[in-house]
């Protein structure tokens, strides 16, 4: 649905007022008449944590007749439950903004970006939400795992109910809806999937995919061999052929591998370094070759997409990284100052449901790539947060306070154009390989 004034203003208030005593009531959270309702509840921790993520319990309440102490008692596992619920419900809505106007991406009906992020959960809770371990074993007891798919054409945001972080992403990447024909999906190697690339392609679905060291390719009547062993080979710095990959679930499509730079692959040799340190494994070989090179694999045909659109179309995958690093920078999904496990799990769901309304609010201004800075369109949203909550009893009153909002983003300034380090959105428009602090396999 594209967004507007009124389709935003009607979904606020019935979220946040019947929406949420209904959950309330059906968690058992709101049993009989209390001085604080279902509604009041989930509005003050929703739009208090939206304006600022570090606002303590003292500060949520002070419009409220409670005590910091009776509050704190609130926070229980019928509590989390009726969060649950307007989350939910919340997640049932998936506004748009109005396409980019990017001839690029118009070729495509939709443009999906899915990955996943990880929230912290304390341990207490690793019955309900069980970790996927790591190097800390404490923080690797609980957690969830939130699946996202993202449209950059549109901005329309999907998010998956959270889940126990020890799903892994290909288990999980079947409970999204399918992409309608001539879509474009971009995923991260945790998806990687030949079945699903292959099921893609019979139903008109396009991709373009990283690949993992252990793949098998097969180029013309030679044998097949490991994809390392194959770069390995090559003497050339720049490659674009088409190959078989798999050896049980067979995928013919186009393989473009591009020989990065000594200086940017000792980079990536050392981030990648860190990385497995931190699991306590070791880098192998295949990992060592697969550093020096950028291998990307698409069903999109050559005579239609240079080496160049394919590379900067993949780069665009990176917006989903930024929102993750926004929701917890800037958002403060994960951190917290609770330490009881319903508490902080309480506050994990309103954090997230305060990132929806906020994803909600940056829509008025356009998508992801929309040319200007979405964290400062998100500050604006959440300088209005509290306005926002409460105009929620009155349609007319809240419709208002949208216009607000409306024409504070409309007077962001687009970014001016750089020249050492483009932009996604530059680079769509003039496709070249950059390979920089973004490159297309960061």
């Amino acid at each position: 649905m594209t967004i507007t004034l009124d389709h935003l203003a009607e979904a606020l208030q019935s979220l946040f007022t019947t929406d949420a005593d209904q959950a309330a009531k059906d968690s058992g959270m709101i049993r009989r008449k209390r001085k604080l309702t279902g509604a009041a509840f989930v509005q003050a921790l929703v739009f208090h944590w939206l304006e600022n993520p570090k606002a303590t319990i003292e500060e949520i309440i002070e419009d409220l007749d409670l005590t910091e102490a009776s509050f704190n008692e609130r926070f229980d596992a019928r509590a989390a439950d009726c969060l649950r619920r307007v989350l939910e419900k919340a997640l049932e809505r998936l506004f748009a903004a109005r396409p980019e106007a990017i001839p690029l991406l118009r070729r495509f009906a939709s443009v999906a970006v899915e990955d996943v992020t990880i929230v912290g959960l304390p341990a207490e809770l690793a019955q309900q939400f069980p970790g996927c371990g790591g190097s800390d074993p404490e923080a690797g007891q609980a957690g969830w795992k939130l699946l996202t798919r993202w449209d950059v054409t549109t901005g329309r945001l999907e998010i998956r109910p959270p889940t126990p972080a020890r799903q892994s992403e290909r288990a999980l990447a079947g409970a999204l809806a399918v992409l309608p024909p001539n879509s474009l999906r971009l995923c991260d190697l945790g998806f990687f999937d030949l079945e699903r690339l292959a099921a893609d392609q019979q139903k008109g679905i396009h991709f373009i995919s990283r690949v993992p060291a252990l793949l098998s390719v097969q180029i013309g009547a030679q044998t097949a061999v490991n994809v390392t062993t194959w770069l390995d080979r090559q003497t050339t710095a720049r490659i674009d052929t088409e190959v078989v990959l798999g050896t049980k679930q067979r995928l013919g499509c186009r393989l473009i591998a591009l020989r990065l730079p000594p200086e940017v692959a000792e980079k990536r040799l050392r981030r990648l370094r860190k990385k497995l340190r931190k699991k306590g494994k070791k880098l192998s070989e295949r990992q060592r070759v697969l550093c020096q090179w950028t291998v990307l694999i698409t069903d999109l045909p050559a005579e239609a997409f240079t080496p160049e659109e394919i590379c900067v179309l993949y780069r665009v995958r990176w917006q989903i990284e930024l929102l993750y690093k926004a929701w917890k920078s800037g958002g403060g999904l994960g951190h917290t100052r609770g330490r009881r496990g319903y508490r902080v799990l309480c506050e994990a769901y309103a954090k997230l449901l305060a990132l929806v309304v906020q994803h909600w609010g940056t829509l008025l201004r356009g998508g992801p790539l929309c040319g200007v800075n979405l964290v400062r369109a998100a500050r604006r949203v959440k300088r209005l947060a509290l306005e926002i909550a409460a105009a929620l009893s009155d349609l007319v009153g809240l419709r208002r306070v949208l216009e607000k909002l409306q024409a504070r983003l409309r007077r962001l300034p687009r970014r001016g154009r750089r020249k050492k380090d483009p932009s996604t959105r530059q680079l769509l428009f003039v496709p070249r390989i950059v390979f920089g602090p973004r490159t297309v396999a960061a």
